[in-house]
């Protein structure tokens, strides 16, 4: 019988908005759990991934990035992910 466990993603309730569209990248979508607060981004087409981003959509360090999506959601607030949404991506 396969397993039934969720992944990491599936653990949150997230609201989704569209936040832009292009005929190159798609559909830039952003993605808040109603939990944790966690924000991310995509693209529909583009092949970028998902990255993690701050209350202002700006993308967060890789390795924010890379530990909450291995996460599963906190389900509550915390400051740790305040601490986080601080460390904003260089690129």
């Amino acid at each position: 019988m396969p397993s039934l466990q969720k992944t990491p993603w599936n653990t949150h309730e997230f609201k989704t908005k569209m936040l832009d569209w292009s005929a190159a990248r798609g559909s830039r979508l952003a993605f808040s759990c109603r939990f944790c607060g966690r924000s991310f981004c995509s693209f529909t087409i583009l092949s970028r991934g998902t990255w993690a981003v701050d209350s202002d959509g700006r993308e967060l360090e890789n390795a924010v990035t890379d530990r909450w999506l291995m996460e599963k959601c906190p389900r509550i607030f915390n400051t740790k992910d305040d601490d986080d949404r601080k460390r904003l991506s260089k690129q």
